[in-house]
């Protein structure tokens, strides 16, 4: 076994790291069992020069196996490196194997120029595809027109047309085909789904609208009539802006909608935020006082929670949102149903907006405040007890 593995070697090894005076047991147990070390390591390198379809053994099958084995790879090491090992005599006539290493000048180490940094890493993100549908822009591969499309469905327009353009008009264009629009088809149960909840929000019986309300905020499978909804809710918002209970009934519709994780609303708060902005700071609703403020609380609760949903991922939400609050706070030509809402919305956006925002301004608004209350006591009151 020594002329495999001799102990010797192990002696010598351990002299050069500071150990002396190795017994010759414990050489020839290490010798053993650094032998059978090489030799494992040695068969998971086979394992990975065979899987990888070759003949010859190389330094990342071996640090491969060192990984497999939990050992550190050799550093330094690589593909195309051909060592070759030079003999040597030492003292006793014994044969040592040993490396010739590359002597280098320190001067021409340093007077040699640097090397050029490597390229900073950076990325570019790009939407592979909206709601199902895939942009045309560069960084996606262009769709398959000339087979989506049958050749039946394309019309050549007449030598006379006029095609609408981006830029303008374009009159006489006979090469110009044109194809039909693609239109977002859904299932007939979802058109029923949606007609339902339609018209139980519009006004229908209050059991079947806290089921509505309760399916909005659970169900999984709304994403398709995700936009729908969101354009029902702005439209409503306009329309009924007087109707109290209608708007009541939106606003508890879009606090369902938000409260369902399962729904990706992102795309869709630039129509949203403002309408709900608009059920805050908004005048007048109707003529039912009750109604009046009832629709204001709501909106800045709704208001609150898009903002706390997703401020984070857009982090340009909130501080706008309380920009437009605190300047119809403090416009005083502003009606103090409007201050209200702002009060009652940046007190909803949390202790931080209320620290920092809020009460840096109460001192000037309350003395303004006090002066329109001879005019308007019962509002003014509101705007008080929101405060404090």
């Amino acid at each position: 076994m020594d002329k495999i593995f001799p102990k010797d070697t192990i002696k010598n090894t351990a002299d050069s790291i500071g150990i002396t005076n190795l017994k010759d047991n414990a050489a020839a147990a290490l010798a053993l069992d650094a032998e059978y070390r090489i030799h494992e390591i040695i068969q998971e390198a086979n394992k990975f020069m065979r899987h990888s379809k070759r003949t010859r053994l190389t330094g990342e099958d071996i640090n491969n196996a060192l990984r497999v084995v939990n050992v550190d790879p050799l550093y330094g090491f690589t593909l195309n490196d051909n060592f070759k090992f030079q003999r040597t005599l030492v003292t006793g006539q014994q044969e040592l194997l040993y490396m010739d290493d590359d002597e280098y000048e320190f001067e021409n180490l340093i007077a040699s120029p640097m090397p050029k940094l490597p390229a900073e890493v950076t990325f570019t993100a790009h939407w592979l595809a909206v709601e199902g549908v895939q942009p045309a822009i560069p960084h996606n591969p262009p769709p398959p027109i000339e087979d989506t499309i049958p050749d039946n469905s394309r019309k050549k327009a007449p030598s006379n047309a006029i095609v609408q353009v981006p830029n303008g008009v374009v009159t006489g264009t006979p090469d110009i085909e044109l194809k039909p629009l693609v239109q977002h088809v859904i299932s007939q149960e979802l058109k029923v789904f949606y007609d339902k909840v339609t018209k139980t929000i519009k006004g229908g019986d209050s059991k079947m609208k806290v089921s509505v309300l309760y399916n909005l905020q659970h169900d999984t499978g709304l994403a398709q009539l995700l936009p729908y909804f969101v354009r029902f809710i702005c439209e409503q918002i306009g329309q009924n802006i007087k109707k109290n209970p209608v708007l009541e009934s939106i606003l508890e519709m879009t606090n369902a909608l938000i409260n369902n994780t399962s729904l990706r609303l992102e795309p869709y708060l630039h129509h949203m935020v403002p309408a709900i902005l608009t059920c805050v700071v908004r005048k007048k609703f109707g003529l039912d006082p009750e109604y009046h403020w009832r629709i204001r609380d709501s909106a800045a609760l709704v208001l609150a929670k898009i903002c706390d949903r997703f401020g984070m991922e857009y982090n340009t939400l909130q501080p706008r949102v309380i920009k437009t609050l605190l300047s119809a706070l403090t416009d005083q030509t502003k009606s103090l149903s409007t201050h209200y809402g702002c009060i009652v919305a940046l007190g909803a956006l949390g202790r931080e907006v209320i620290k920092t925002i809020l009460v840096p301004n109460l001192k000037t608004y309350l003395e303004i405040l006090e002066q329109r209350k001879k005019v308007d006591k019962n509002k003014a009151e509101r705007c008080e007890n929101a405060i404090f």
